[in-house]
């Protein structure tokens, strides 16, 4: 009986990839892409069709009012206002989110009213729009004289 032994070179085609391998790269590929888009802009500036921009948040915040209230006490000094406290409001409530102008000069209107006849509360207040914060009350002046 003879032995046959193949003679192979054991190496495969340098052109032939597993299936492991391609889906490596093509995985690769898609991060890579993933990634140029807001990298193209945030670091370089480059705005493309090609390579999409990734926002992460873009409108969270957008229209609601952010507002700080002080009161001034008997001596002069302008101490911070708890509106909730105050009003006798609860903190998860209606309260707490002032969404428009009108609800913010509402909250403004019941502070002073609770706050009695001669009152020196102070509001500051900004509006979250797309560029950032735009100031919409300023604490310069007394907002129960208004």
């Amino acid at each position: 009986m003879a032995d046959i032994v193949s003679i192979g070179t054991g190496a495969e085609s340098a052109w032939r990839l597993s299936a492991g391998r391609l889906r490596l790269i093509a995985f690769t590929a898609l991060a890579a892409f993933m990634i140029a888009g807001p990298v193209a802009e945030q670091i370089f500036g480059v705005r493309t069709a090609l390579l999409r921009s990734w926002t992460m948040f873009s409108a969270i915040g957008l229209g609601v009012i952010d507002a700080s209230f002080e009161i001034r006490r008997p001596d002069g000094a302008l101490v911070p206002l708890d509106r909730f406290e105050m009003l006798g409001a609860p903190r998860n409530g209606g309260l707490k989110w002032i969404q428009s102008r009108e609800d913010l000069a509402s909250v403004i209107k019941r502070l002073c009213a609770v706050a009695g006849q001669g009152a020196d509360i102070r509001v500051r207040a900004r509006l979250g729009i797309r560029g950032g914060w735009q100031t919409i009350h300023t604490d310069d002046q007394n907002a129960c004289a208004d």
